[in-house]
């Protein structure tokens, strides 16, 4: 066990005094912030003309958006070290040191943890700031479940991105694979375009992807105030289509999640990706 937590340390160690990594990790995010700033703001207050305080709606709505995608981006940027050890040879070096291979994955998978969670927290807290000088209502009880939703999303992305770059062996390999996961997660989450103007197969895929259920709860908890202050005396049709199109809620067919099934179906997911990983670490050793 102590094995497992020192090279826990040492990975995350890695990642952290990497500026550049830490940066390229957050491309995903940095992407989302500047599209959002110079094109989707306006684009998405100016469809709601006739509703006052929009602005706070829709800033809310990114950032909750940005909180469910961030420990995907940043999993896979601390796994950078994995990738490298197996392509410098240190791998071997680690292999024969008393640790399992079990506790060897695991050593991995709480590092990647740790900084999916550091760096969610971080966002978290700029994300609360920028709201808070803006404007925007927040309830403290909807801050505490967002900041406790804060685990099981990095425990999700960590563990799902493990899964798969454990199959992985060149720094090529895993350079492509982050490119796209960084580019591809903004999309799949309804950042980028809301959930509800996607084609119907688009919503399916995001549908299934855990963070876009991380996202949809943090919308739910961080957007109450303003969605209560823009949609007072408003016609409950209109509600319900806001919530639909912006991904407040997800579904899939006839079958609507509610916030225990989404996170029964992250946690259903991330055993599976699990169970994944150790199928790879079994036929490795």
């Amino acid at each position: 066990m102590s094995g497992m937590l020192a090279l826990a340390w040492r990975n995350s160690l890695c990642y952290f005094r990497d500026r550049a990594s830490v940066v390229f990790s957050l491309m995903g995010v940095l992407v989302v912030v500047l599209l959002y700033l110079l094109f989707l703001r306006n684009m998405l207050i100016d469809a709601y003309p006739d509703l006052p305080g929009m602005d706070g709606l829709i800033d809310a709505w990114v950032l909750s958006g940005i909180l469910g995608i961030v420990s995907v981006t940043t999993s896979a940027g601390s796994l950078q070290t994995m990738i490298e050890d197996r392509a410098n040879g240190r791998s071997r070096d680690i292999l024969v040191t008393p640790m399992t291979p079990s506790q060897i994955a695991g050593g991995y998978i709480l590092s990647t943890f740790i900084v999916g969670f550091v760096m969610s927290l971080v966002t978290m807290v700029l994300s609360l700031a920028y709201l808070v000088a803006t404007g925007c209502p927040l309830d403290a009880v909807d801050v505490v479940v967002c900041i406790t939703l804060l685990v099981p999303s990095a425990l999700s992305g960590s563990i799902v991105i493990y899964a798969i770059t454990s199959f992985m062996r060149s720094t090529g390999a895993f350079s492509g694979f982050f490119t796209i996961v960084s580019v591809l997660i903004g999309f799949l989450a309804g950042i980028y375009m809301p959930m509800g103007t996607m084609p119907g197969a688009m919503q399916v895929v995001g549908t299934l992807v855990p963070a876009s259920h991380m996202a949809m709860l943090f919308r739910q908890n961080l957007c109450g105030g303003a969605m209560d202050d823009v949609f007072t005396g408003a016609p409950a049709e209109t509600v319900d289509a806001f919530r639909s199109d912006m991904g407040f809620e997800l579904s899939l067919g006839d079958f609507t999640f509610t916030p225990e099934t989404s996170l029964l179906y992250v946690a259903a997911v991330t055993l599976l990706f699990f169970a994944i990983a150790v199928v790879g670490i079994r036929r490795r050793v």
